[in-house]
């Protein structure tokens, strides 16, 4: 990640605390960096991350990768330092992750129930695609100690593929993220840098980037790495089928 309006000073200052012995200085601050994706058409943790009754779910040669942040929340003086310097992890106030007044607890009961409340839009979502009624098909999602909305993109696209004979992958490794909604809409997150990041180390070749975090995905540009514009589950649909094919999908590309 690209560290804009870097303090020489205080970095300086700094140094000169680390160097006269402080090592340990509980700050306001989280370490972002990025974390375990998960292949939503394979197994994780010894179970299937989309398991399908009442139809036949079909197989596919490549891989559909949610993507994931950790979140480092003891957090010191050398380690922010370290941090900063680290062009893979970044520094964000505590508050960005434990708004003022919420307890860890809170916050962990929160993601969860938004993980939730994803999932069921990602089945809703991509039973829409389908045309599929919902009393037909019952789909069971299995992925521990992953929490927050941001995995509904990739499950929705998961569902579908399942239950689509072809191989919407076209045997490639696609990873993504967003918010879905019923209708299939697709909302912005947080953490792209991170995402990006690890999406590229699990071998991604194209990253389905929400719209309204192009900007950010620009800005993190990860070599190697395409990305595409979506605005919803048909438009990720589509950018897939291009990127399958062999052709270009809409990227994420300054106004």
């Amino acid at each position: 990640m690209r560290r804009r309006g870097v303090a020489l000073v205080a970095g300086a200052v700094v140094t000169v605390l680390l160097g006269a012995g402080i090592r340990f200085w509980p700050l306001p601050y989280v370490v972002l960096e990025p974390g375990p994706t998960v292949d939503t058409l394979g197994r994780h943790e010894g179970a299937q991350v989309i398991a399908v009754s009442g139809g036949k779910a079909s197989d596919s040669a490549g891989q559909l990768r949610l993507t994931t942040v950790l979140v480092d929340t003891e957090v010191g003086l050398r380690e922010a330092v370290q941090a900063w310097f680290d062009g893979d992890r970044a520094v964000a106030p505590r508050s960005r992750v434990y708004p003022a007044g919420q307890s860890a607890e809170q916050v962990d009961r929160r993601n969860a129930e938004q993980f939730a409340s994803s999932v069921g839009n990602a089945e809703k979502a991509a039973l829409r695609v389908l045309g599929s009624p919902s009393g037909q098909v019952k789909i069971q999602i299995d992925v521990d100690e992953i929490g927050g909305p941001s995995a509904g993109l990739m499950l929705t696209l998961g569902i579908i593929d399942k239950l689509t004979p072809a191989d919407l992958t076209g045997g490639r490794i696609i990873a993504g993220t967003g918010t879905v909604d019923e209708a299939g809409g697709v909302g912005p997150i947080s953490g792209i840098p991170q995402k990006l990041l690890g999406a590229r180390a699990a071998g991604a070749e194209l990253f389905l980037v929400p719209e309204g975090n192009c900007a950010e995905a620009l800005q993190n540009a990860v070599p190697g790495l395409a990305t595409a514009k979506v605005a919803t589950v048909d438009e990720a649909l589509a950018a897939m089928r291009t990127f399958v094919a062999g052709g270009a999908p809409t990227p994420c590309a300054a106004a």
